[in-house]
């Protein structure tokens, strides 16, 4: 931007600060990038009559340690909603289909005592281990591909004693708690509302998109003539087809 649109005490410390830069042997073009974001913040706070002074009366040192811990509370905020999001997001998943054909179908809806108390258990597992992951990440300087793997270790942990859980269950002998027909529509009504909510929270839509791909496409087709086998092929078609056609139109509106 122009420059000359600064106060001189503005322009002094963009001055100040691209000398620091300079001297800690930052590449030309990244001071210059640093010095034309810190000059467009200086000249929006000039325009809106608010003191630069919070800005230019630090060093260019204190400066940038306020940056970088405010870009840190961005990033560990951006990765917190993540973590009720996969977990809420998982166990309505699994319950989803179940109770959609519990009310539909009218069919009795089962769990065993051992699958609910492991999915209880799995969650607060994989709570624990990503709120630990997000504080490692956060004080701890890393590069970018090892922060995106300490945070995925407690989910794909987390999805491994989900998967061993799902197959021990055949084997362990508990009671079952059942679900009639009441209580598969109050269940499906919560978990419904419960998959809206967070993804009007999370500002995405790709959990009732997962739910409504993975579930009715199967259900339609089990009213066709086709074959299993052919129900089965096309209905992870068209469970791909939906998923992918919102991912295709989320990246088309994120580039307008």
């Amino acid at each position: 931007m122009d420059r000359t649109k600064l106060s001189s005490e503005s322009n002094r410390f963009i001055e100040k600060l691209r000398l620091y830069l300079f001297s800690q042997g930052i590449e030309q073009s990244d001071i210059e990038e640093a010095a034309d974001n810190l000059a467009q913040k200086l000249y929006e706070m000039e325009q809106n009559n608010e003191s630069i002074k919070q800005i230019t009366d630090k060093s260019p040192q204190e400066y940038l340690d306020e940056l970088k811990e405010e870009v840190n509370k961005k990033k560990n905020t951006s990765v917190s909603w993540l973590i009720p999001y996969i977990l809420i997001g998982a166990i309505i998943f699994m319950v989803f289909g179940d109770v959609l054909r519990g009310v539909l179908y009218g069919e009795i809806v089962a769990y065993s005592l051992f699958r609910i108390l492991s999915t209880i258990v799995i969650g607060l597992l994989f709570i624990i281990g990503s709120v630990f992951a997000v504080r490692y990440t956060s004080k701890t300087q890393l590069s970018v591909s090892k922060e995106y793997i300490i945070l995925a270790i407690p989910a794909v942990v987390g999805m491994l004693l989900f998967v061993a859980a799902y197959f021990m269950d055949g084997y362990v002998e508990t009671s079952l708690v059942t679900i009639q027909f009441l209580g598969n529509m109050i269940l499906l009504g919560i978990v419904t509302a419960a998959a809206v909510l967070m993804s009007v929270w999370a500002k995405t839509w790709i959990l009732p998109v997962i739910l409504i791909a993975w579930n009715f496409p199967p259900m339609i087709l089990e009213n066709t003539p086709l074959g299993v086998d052919m129900q089965a092929f096309l209905s992870i078609i068209l469970t791909f087809l939906i998923v992918g056609v919102y991912i295709y139109l989320e990246f088309q509106k994120d580039q307008q």
